[in-house]
């Protein structure tokens, strides 16, 4: 008793209380054997494991699929062990003459991959987040290229298309704001900066705010989508402020509280099958950037 106590690193009443779950709430035949001085299985037993559908087994492996978004971060070995664990339970979801999971299905498709590895940075800061310490940041910004160090109150790690992000408190800055991990050129966790996260942040309400990527301002814009363009629109949820008000010639007009940069770039994707409606400002913008798309085709071509 006092060598497995040891071993699990809790006390001897813990170890009792274990035997008594397995007994009582699992009904293992567990006995005490005076001649042996310690617990023993009075017949072959083995820790009963949930019966699961083929749905849910399904289910487990497309999870660990799309796991491999952690790939090179520090959890890549604990999801590399879960699914071994996963096939040495269940060798194959759909049975021995089934083909591979991967050849059946794929659950999402990872668009972009940084050329930079950011194993070492994530590890850092998801142990700051879980510790709630304070880190300093050297960070190279996408749109200037200058290179800054400040002080970030970590809050949460999210991954898009591909890409690792983290949101938290910018001290530099005095708001929340997001950081590519792969832009991270050095982190420091500061142990003696604590601090603690708002009770009324949500990180799901954080990221549904922007449209794709883009927080920070926003305004209600409207764009006009023609007949070919709509039926693609109307299929999705965009995003949950849209509304969508149907056209006689089989257009719609889609309004949405978004960022306008944001916008912009997405609009102009879809060529002349979309076209800003409101704000003034956010059609010249588009008009602007599509005249000198142009101009910049002419002088090739001339």
């Amino acid at each position: 008793m006092e060598r497995l106590a040891a071993l699990l690193e809790v006390s001897k009443r813990t170890v009792y209380r274990y035997l008594e779950l397995l007994r009582d709430d699992f009904g293992a035949p567990l006995l005490f054997d005076r001649a042996r001085g310690g617990y023993c299985f009075t017949e072959p037993w083995d820790f009963p494991f949930p019966e699961l559908t083929e749905g849910e087994v399904l289910s487990l492996f497309i999870l660990v699929n799309v796991l491999k978004h952690f790939a090179g971060t520090p959890l890549e070995s604990a999801f590399q062990s879960l699914r071994k664990k996963l096939e040495r339970f269940f060798p194959a979801p759909f049975g021995d003459a089934s083909p591979r999971l991967d050849m059946v299905l794929s659950p999402f498709v990872t668009v972009l991959r940084p050329q930079v590895e950011v194993g070492e940075v994530f590890g850092l800061l998801f142990e700051a987040i879980r510790k709630r310490k304070r880190v300093r940041l050297t960070y190279r910004s996408l749109s200037s290229g200058e290179v800054t160090t400040r002080e970030v109150e970590p809050y949460h790690l999210y991954n898009f298309e591909g890409v690792w992000y983290l949101c938290g408190f910018c001290l530099l800055r005095k708001e929340i704001r997001d950081f590519a991990l792969d832009r991270i050129v050095g982190v420091t966790v500061l142990p003696e900066e604590e601090f603690e996260i708002p009770a009324d942040f949500d990180p799901q309400e954080y990221l549904s705010r922007a449209f794709r990527m883009f927080r920070g301002e926003t305004c209600k814009i409207v764009v006009r989508f023609d007949s070919y363009q709509a039926r693609w629109i109307r299929e999705r949820i965009w995003h949950p402020t849209q509304r969508i008000t149907e056209l006689e010639d089989g257009g719609l007009l889609f309004e949405v509280e978004a960022n306008p940069e944001e916008i912009k770039r997405w609009i102009i994707g879809y060529g002349s099958h979309a076209e800003i409606v409101s704000p003034p400002f956010l059609r010249e913008e588009v008009k602007e950037e599509i005249q000198k798309t142009l101009s910049r085709y002419i002088q090739t071509d001339t």
